[in-house]
């Protein structure tokens, strides 16, 4: 027996109300209907303000100020994430000290940077962790914890930063637009604001789903770091090309 439409629409935000993220995949399966009607019923939430569409399915709407914990961040685009991240480590030379940001894409370079002579630095106690199983010489910043994504920091964690020097710094970031890099949290922008100044060579890893998102605290103006990003037909990447180096994977 098919679902009315309707019902299908309020399985789907069901969902979303429960998880933030739905997979295109996981809809086809429970709602047992094809993939192209599920879409047509995304395009519908969407085109409503219900939902918005990311690649491999849907999220609820954005809330400038609210921060994704690391759980569901790393769920989400993780094939492009995982280019991005490889693209990344490419860029890095023995003998390097580089500052690894919070965040799950910058995670996943972790994995790359074992047969390097390095020093990272990290906020992250998750990524410290992960660095001192692959021997990497590590140095974690101190500061505050804040719980949703393991991230140190804090007036102490700048403080901390703000004594060091990075060969290459790779951050991660909310929103990416026309003019600033953003975040919802306004701890974290400090944090990546002093790795900003304190780097010879800044990149921000940023998935498409990032571009033309604005959240609620300003970073730095764009031409301050080299994008890394998975390519995407994207009006604003032209624009953006004419401001930074965007390195495309």
């Amino acid at each position: 027996m098919s679902i009315l439409k309707s019902e299908r629409k309020q399985v789907i935000l069901d969902k979303l109300k429960e998880q933030q993220f739905v997979r295109l995949e996981e809809l086809v399966d429970e709602l047992q209907t094809s993939e192209s009607t599920v879409r047509r019923d995304l395009d519908d939430l969407e085109a409503s303000g219900k939902l918005r569409r990311v690649h491999g399915g849907a999220e609820a709407p954005s809330n400038l100020q609210q921060e994704e914990s690391i759980q569901q961040k790393s769920v989400k685009n993780i094939q492009e994430k995982r280019a991005i991240a490889r693209k990344a480590t490419e860029l890095i030379e023995d003998g390097d000290v580089i500052f690894l940001d919070a965040g799950t894409t910058t995670e996943l370079m972790i994995e790359h940077l074992g047969q390097k002579n390095l020093t990272v630095v990290t906020n992250s106690i998750h990524h410290a962790v992960k660095l001192v199983e692959e021997r990497i010489r590590t140095i974690i910043i101190g500061g505050f914890v804040k719980e949703s994504t393991d991230a140190s920091i804090g007036a102490s964690a700048v403080a901390h930063i703000r004594q060091l020097n990075f060969d290459k710094a790779f951050l991660g970031m909310n929103g990416v637009d026309k003019d600033y890099l953003t975040t919802p949290d306004m701890e974290e922008a400090a944090i990546k604001r002093t790795v900003l100044e304190n780097a010879k060579q800044p990149f921000v890893l940023v998935d498409s789903s990032k571009f033309g998102q604005f959240a609620f605290v300003k970073v730095a103006e764009v031409e301050r770091a080299s994008l890394i990003c998975n390519h995407a037909e994207s009006g604003l990447l032209e624009v953006l090309k004419k401001k930074t180096r965007i390195i495309e994977v």
